[in-house]
């Protein structure tokens, strides 16, 4: 997987860069060059399978022993800001999306190596704060109409603090820290009210690996993920509507 994003990271560097250096223009076009600052509404799905089914949980013995439960992440709705530059057909844009979800772990026993466990008979309330910036690529179509769908490609970078869900080697509740790395793929319309005033639209599709976490440890580290499935994936179909302005 990791390997796979890396590419997918270097192609959508040549690709961009590519496409934005031969884009050709047509006088047709509605507009032709364009920079512009955003807000979003949006809807976030983290998935509920694999890493965030509510009943896996990381240890770590070392350099500090360390106990996180990974809590089942709910939709919810969030929030997001964006810049970017259009030429012609062709857009570069860097977001970053915010959102609170009323996550919750278990039924859920957590076993360590020595033996020790803890059952959790109900499950335990996680709020968990959904942080992603991301760059994406866009292609539009129907360039010389006012309504330009477009698709998107793009990679994210995510990160998820959680509430209450670290135990440290003391019996600390402290907050936990995941991060990864995710593919986006999207479809979405654009309607320009003017060249400088937009209404956009979207769904995309967000594959991700959250392969790190910090608790209680000073710095990142290797996520070893324990549990009924021990995949680190937390993928899902968000969305986004909100609008722009630009500065030709």
């Amino acid at each position: 997987m990791k390997m796979f994003l890396k590419y997918a990271v270097l192609s959508l560097m040549i690709l961009s860069g590519a496409t934005l250096a031969w884009a050709d223009g047509n006088p047709g076009d509605y507009l032709h060059s364009r920079t512009y600052v955003g807000v979003v509404g949006t809807s976030v799905s983290v998935g509920n399978t694999g890493l965030f089914s509510g009943s896996n949980y990381s240890v770590v013995y070392s350099p500090g022993y360390d106990v996180s439960v990974i809590p089942m992440v709910p939709q919810a709705i969030g929030w997001g800001v964006l810049a970017g530059h259009r030429e012609e057909a062709y857009a570069l844009e860097v977001s970053y999306w915010q959102s609170v979800h009323n996550g919750f772990f278990g039924p859920a026993t957590v076993t360590s190596n020595g033996g020790g466990s803890a059952t959790f008979n109900t499950a335990y309330p996680a709020t968990s704060v959904y942080n992603s910036i991301n760059v994406d690529f866009k292609r539009y179509f129907l360039t010389d109409l006012q309504l330009q769908p477009f698709l998107d490609l793009g990679v994210s970078f995510p990160w998820m603090n959680i509430s209450n869900a670290d135990i440290d080697g003391n019996g600390n509740m402290l907050p936990l820290t995941l991060s990864g790395v995710g593919v986006n793929l999207g479809i979405g319309v654009e309607y320009y009210l003017t060249p400088n005033i937009s209404f956009v639209a979207g769904a995309y599709q967000r594959w991700a690996s959250f392969s790190e976490f910090q608790g209680s440890q000073i710095q990142y580290n290797s996520l070893a993920v324990n549990g009924p499935n021990g995949t680190q994936e937390g993928s899902g179909l968000n969305f986004a509507v909100g609008t722009t302005l630009g500065f030709e």
